[in-house]
């Protein structure tokens, strides 16, 4: 930096009120309507949701799931309880941890990938 600049940054510094506040533009609008803002998710409609228990035919018992975080970590074992579908999504329902967890099916794992997994460790950050 040049020092003309670095005096004007440490007056600026300095003088906190003296620095010019931008002005807003008032929106222009020709109908005057709000913009409307579309939700990033869809929230689900309840005539759209579809429950259904977890089981097999025959009865016999469901395999536990594997699925991925958003750390990228795989977590598991955990048996199905509901199958759940919203629209074009599928969720299954699941008690880990004592806490009830719903998981899309695009974050379904395999038992392998979860064996496979490198082990995640917590350190300390070295502070010099």
């Amino acid at each position: 930096m040049t020092n003309a600049l670095l005096d004007k940054a440490r007056a600026i510094l300095a003088h906190p009120k003296l620095v010019p506040s931008p002005k807003l533009k008032p929106l222009e609008d020709e109908d005057n309507k709000a913009p409307v803002i579309e939700p990033a998710v869809r929230p689900p409609s309840p005539k759209d949701i579809e429950i259904e228990p977890a089981a097999k035919p025959d009865g016999s018992p469901l395999s536990p799931i594997y699925w991925e975080t958003g750390d990228g970590r795989i977590i598991g074992p955990a048996v199905p309880e509901f199958f759940l579908r919203d629209g074009d999504e599928y969720w299954i329902s699941v008690t880990f941890e004592e806490h009830i967890r719903f998981i899309r099916d695009d974050r379904l794992r395999s038992r392998k990938t979860f064996l496979e997994q490198n082990e995640v460790r917590e350190v300390e950050l070295i502070r010099f």
